[in-house]
């Protein structure tokens, strides 16, 4: 008997043991302190800092496109737990105004805040204009060919100039027209020009176009809130689809309130990564200080990674053939300017729905002047029209990653930003031997 009660209380010893340390393991998880990251490339650099010394969750799903995802009541719940919100910024994620409004007391740390963004002038003010031009139409109709943009609406107006009006009389009237409030035109559709009216046109994320119809034959002035710049860009086209005769009045803005526009994807620099990593480092420290030394051995360690791929491709890149490289998605302007590299859009050159015969010849007169033989695609995702043109020149697509959202293949890969970055640099450096 004597036996059995020793045996007895030597397993509910053990069961005891173990119930604890389950129990210990369970509070451990939820004591560690809630940290959100906005996105991918986000999440994994502040992974690679905050080890395993925060439960850090990805605020949006890693497979859903960062400029159309928006967070619901339930994710705005869950980040309501966080002690901090780590974001890109320079306008990324379009939903931080939301956050900010619905969660005051969140601490937010923006990544982009302290370095070098490459921007533009956007919308004009209300009442002011940045373009005009003046042009000989036919009652026909015509089309304005949009490249990639992050911007949500660009407004334009047509007059007809029956008199002859002088530039500065053409300016005054312009800053009437545009004060007006705008009629809602989708991508894709026909504007039925009416002289004096404003016509907001929504913006894609890609390629985009609409048309006009002019009512009547004459001298018309076009207006625009916005110039065509880089990050978004646009052309008026004749009947044939080639770029309209046009006699420019204006090229800058009437006044000086214009807001400033940033092309968001500043991850994509490594200059920018260390900056953002360190920057990481100093967060954490200040709000868990008793793992400050783990976050700065972690930080040394990414940076060294980002710097050793840094001055490898900085060597590599000075002895290239070309220095330019095309691509179907606008993302990689900071990585090019880190290595003194200029990236062409598809975008700006094509449509990437369905290339038409007049279009693929823009972009191979393009590619032909400049000796590319490579177009870059997005990892993961269609080619869009990429491969016609590559086969036309008789060269190849290749993968670029901007590490957006992850996709099926890239989970696959099991890759984080510095490999990414490295296919990245591996791949473009090849096309430009």
């Amino acid at each position: 008997m004597l036996n059995k009660i020793r045996k007895f209380s030597i397993v509910l010893f053990v069961v005891v043991i173990l119930l604890s340390g389950c129990t210990s393991k369970e509070n451990n998880e939820k004591q560690r302190p809630v940290v959100y990251a906005s996105f991918y490339p986000i999440y994994d650099l502040a992974s690679s800092v905050a080890g395993d010394t925060v439960d850090l969750r990805s605020f949006m799903p890693p497979d859903k496109d960062p400029h159309l995802w928006e967070p619901t009541p339930k994710d705005m719940k869950r980040l309501a737990e966080a002690d901090l919100l780590i974001v890109n910024g320079a306008n990324m994620e379009r939903w931080l105004d939301k956050v900010r409004e619905s969660l005051p007391n969140l601490e937010i740390l923006n990544l982009s805040e302290g370095i070098e963004l490459i921007n533009y002038k956007g919308a004009a003010a209300l009442g002011d204009f940045q373009y005009m031009t003046s042009m000989d139409l036919r009652k026909d109709t015509y089309t304005i060919e949009f490249g990639h943009t992050h911007e949500d609406i660009i407004r334009v107006a047509f007059f007809q100039d029956k008199e002859g009006l002088s530039k500065e009389d053409l300016i005054k009237n312009g800053k009437k027209i545009m004060e007006q409030k705008s009629k809602l035109i989708k991508q894709q559709s026909t504007i039925k020009v009416e002289s004096g009216e404003v016509y907001g046109v929504e913006m894609g994320h890609e390629y985009g176009l609409v048309n006009y119809e002019i009512p009547e034959e004459g001298r018309w002035i076009f207006y625009s809130d916005r110039l065509s710049e880089e990050l978004l860009p646009y052309e008026l086209l004749d009947l044939k689809g080639d770029i309209l005769e046009r006699e420019v009045l204006l090229e800058g803005s009437t006044s000086g309130l214009d807001k400033i526009t940033y092309d968001p994807h500043s991850w994509l620099s490594l200059i920018n990564a260390k900056k953002y990593i360190k920057d990481i480092e100093e967060r954490l420290s200040l709000l868990y200080p008793h793992n400050k030394k783990v976050y700065k051995k972690n930080r040394l360690g990414t940076i060294e990674e980002i710097t050793e791929l840094e001055y490898e491709f900085r060597g590599k890149l000075k002895e290239v053939r070309l220095r330019e490289f095309v691509v179907t998605h606008y993302a990689y302007a900071y990585l090019a300017r880190d290595f003194d590299l200029r990236q062409f859009p598809l975008q700006g050159l094509t449509s990437m729905e369905s290339p038409s015969l007049k279009t693929i010849k823009k972009a191979l007169d393009f590619c032909r002047v400049k000796d590319i033989d490579t177009i870059f695609y997005e990892y993961g995702q269609e080619k869009k029209g990429a491969d016609t043109i590559a086969l036309e020149l008789g060269g190849k697509v290749v993968p670029l990653v901007s590490m957006e959202y992850i996709t099926l293949e890239q989970k696959k890969t099991g890759g984080g930003y510095v490999d990414f970055m490295r296919m990245n640099m591996e791949n473009i450096y090849e096309s430009l031997r």
